[in-house]
């Protein structure tokens, strides 16, 4: 709670533009220093920002030896910059980098910096901070020194411009000077826009056409179209092979039969190449295996399979697998695992599918030799094995050792320190990058400590994420912890549902973080988009939650937890298909059914999109360790999920 306070007063203060809070960190699992002392860094903070802050004050020197001190310097530093610089505090921002080149505030210290040295025409002192840098912020900088010293290169230029997509601000005085050497040509323009329309940036190029004088009418003709693929057998000889087989994808998702049938005449009319034709087929039989079309293996047929795997594509490959699998073409099946390149040969799930279909097509002795080994792991496809051989299901647990020694060395650097402060402040957007910053100098053996210190403060996602950094898996308790868990009872409890399977969503979704959000906008443990949360809350008898409201685990909880209810009874308690509806959307769902009853592991395997089909997996997965670990008990899942038939006729929700 005390941290919580702290990280309220944070945002009150207008402190923390860029950071997220962690409910229910406790602070005394993470109190190397005084809530008085971190409350006072609060106020220093503040102080920074403001201007006021001064480093010879008492305040400064209560907290000289506070692992975030070099926080209040950079905002200090950041304050005196937009006041205006000369070459005193350059040097000390000089040198304030080149002690602290990963701290977090640093980077946007530097970045502000080098915009105030190219106003004043400190070319040389640009070049300096970015020699060596490879984004493209940094090269576009030092191009625009090199030009502002009289040493431009039109090379270097040509290569920042012609990219297809939008470069950044940092970028425009080299394009500008491009411009003014009068290389800006409508060849380098046609060159740009060719790349955007294959990167999927119609809005650039659209720009670009505007530019290119003479090539405009041919980047508006390849505009034309992409924005209407149907037109492609019209389009005149001589079109671009790239973009022909571009404009071909896209007709396949328009008008997947008629592009399909079109495919012979498209290539000889366009004159395009074995790579592209390849390209084509490869899009065509992929987009039909997706779909369930029965035409698929028969285009995977006419794909040229010494592509395929000089290229180890998984994702073809894959399909083709697939496609046979939900065609119950066991044969075609293990014909097609035994040409896979050895190394995706030995996933778990083509060792799974194999032993299958060696099963399916009466050769049980070998579908047992295959399934032994995979039955010994903690898996989805380990547990189906071990259901396939009625053996007990393996979880391997082993935590990770205490070493003191270790843990001392670890704790020892100032990036630790710095990530456990920040945590324990609520700074989490900081308290990663530097946390991150650390795990890429770490051993193996500091990073199986830092897992372990992570879990003890509470921060489960760094915990289970270091701990795979380490590339160590069998310690559960770290992997597998069970927090907020009088309210994840509770939420399962008024709903009927098993708390592991609750657990198991939390943990897919969030990983445990109560206040994390997506890109798309859905909050907290259980990832609720704001609409389905006011939706549910509706229909409970709840008032409408805001965002804030969401981070909260008592409330995403109770939520989350009716809505996947209500996808389990809507799928008459089959959990693979509410599991799948969760993710994906019960509309979506409902558009996979097959057309006859189907085994769940079959429905599983071939759903067409691969983070659901892979949510499913991990969300049965996950619930059976849980269960383990909750109750000691386990339900198999050949017992949990069921075979999915092709209608469900009692189906109510209104999602």
């Amino acid at each position: 709670m005390r941290a919580f306070l702290i990280y309220s007063a944070l945002v009150m203060a207008g402190l923390l533009p860029w950071c997220q809070a962690t409910a229910e960190v406790n602070a005394d699992a993470v109190s190397a220093y005084s809530d008085t002392t971190r409350q006072r860094f609060i106020r220093a903070l503040d102080e920074a920002r403001h201007g006021t802050f001064s480093a010879q004050s008492n305040l400064a020197h209560d907290l000289r030896n506070y692992p975030l001190y070099p926080y209040l310097t950079a905002a200090d530093l950041r304050h005196e910059l937009a006041s205006g610089a000369d070459g005193t505090l350059d040097r000390r921002i000089d040198a304030f980098l080149a002690d602290y080149p990963d701290l977090p505030p640093a980077e946007r210290l530097e970045s502000a910096w080098l915009d105030d040295l190219a106003d004043r025409g400190r070319w040389s002192k640009i070049l300096e901070h970015t020699q060596g840098l490879d984004t493209t912020s940094a090269r576009c900088r030092a191009e625009a020194a090199r030009i502002g010293l009289g040493r431009g290169s039109l090379a270097n230029a040509r290569a920042l411009y012609d990219v297809g997509e939008s470069q950044p601000a940092e970028c425009n005085p080299v394009f500008e000077w491009l411009a003014d050497q009068g290389a800006l040509d409508s060849g380098l323009i046609r060159s740009r826009a060719h790349k955007a329309i294959l990167g999927g940036d119609t809005g650039l190029a659209q720009y670009l056409a505007g530019q290119a004088s003479g090539d405009a009418p041919v980047i508006g003709n390849w505009l034309d179209l992409t924005n209407n693929p149907r037109r492609l057998p019209q389009a005149a000889p001589g079109l671009d092979d790239d973009i022909a087989v571009h404009v071909f994808k896209r007709y396949v998702l328009a008008a997947p039969e008629a592009a399909a049938d079109a495919l012979p005449s498209l290539v000889d009319r366009f004159g395009i190449d074995a790579a592209g034709k390849y390209e084509m087929q490869r899009y065509v039989a992929l987009l039909f295996a997706e779909e369930h079309r029965p035409e698929a293996l028969l285009w995977f047929a006419r794909v040229d399979h010494a592509r395929l795997n000089r290229a180890s594509d998984e994702h073809a490959l894959g399909w083709e697998i697939r496609a046979a699998i939900h065609d119950r073409r066991w044969p075609l099946v293990i014909a097609a695992i035994n040409a896979l390149p050895p190394a995706i040969a030995q996933d778990e799930e083509w060792r799974y599918w194999k032993a299958r279909a060696l099963a399916a097509t009466g050769r049980s002795d070998a579908a047992r030799a295959l399934y032994r080994p995979l039955a010994a792991e903690r898996s989805y496809h380990g547990y189906l094995a071990a259901d396939a051989l009625n053996q007990d299901y393996q979880f391997n647990e082993q935590r990770v050792p205490d070493d003191p020694a270790i843990a001392a060395r670890l704790a020892a650097r100032p990036g630790y320190a710095r990530a456990r402060e920040l945590h324990a402040l609520g700074m989490e957007s900081y308290a990663y990058l530097e946390w991150q910053a650390m795990m890429e100098t770490l051993p193996q053996d500091e990073q199986m400590q830092a897992a372990r210190r992570a879990y003890e403060w509470q921060w489960y996602a760094r915990a289970i994420l270091t701990l795979a950094d380490a590339d160590y898996w069998n310690d559960l308790d770290i992997r597998y912890p069970t927090p907020f868990r009088d309210d994840v009872r509770a939420a399962a409890a008024a709903n009927g549902l098993d708390p592991a399977f609750v657990y198991a969503v939390v943990r897919t979704e969030s990983l445990f973080q109560p206040a994390v959000t997506s890109p798309v906008g859905a909050h907290g443990l259980m990832q609720l988009m704001p609409g389905t949360a006011r939706l549910v809350a509706r229909q409970m008898g709840r008032p409408a939650p805001s965002s804030t409201d969401l981070n909260d685990p008592r409330e995403n909880t109770t939520l989350g937890a009716r809505y996947l209810a209500d996808m389990v009874e809507d799928w008459g308690g089959n959990l693979a298909l509410a599991t799948a509806s969760y993710n994906a959307g019960p509309g979506k769902v409902a558009q996979w059914l097959p057309e006859a009853t189907m085994a769940p592991d079959i429905w599983i395997a071939t759903i067409p999109y691969t983070e659901t089909r892979e949510y499913v997996q991990r969300v049965m997965s996950h619930m059976t360790v849980f269960q383990h670990r909750l109750s000691g008990s386990i339900t198999r899942l050949n017992s949990r999920i069921d075979s999915v038939r092709p209608a469900y006729p009692d189906r109510k929700t209104s999602f």
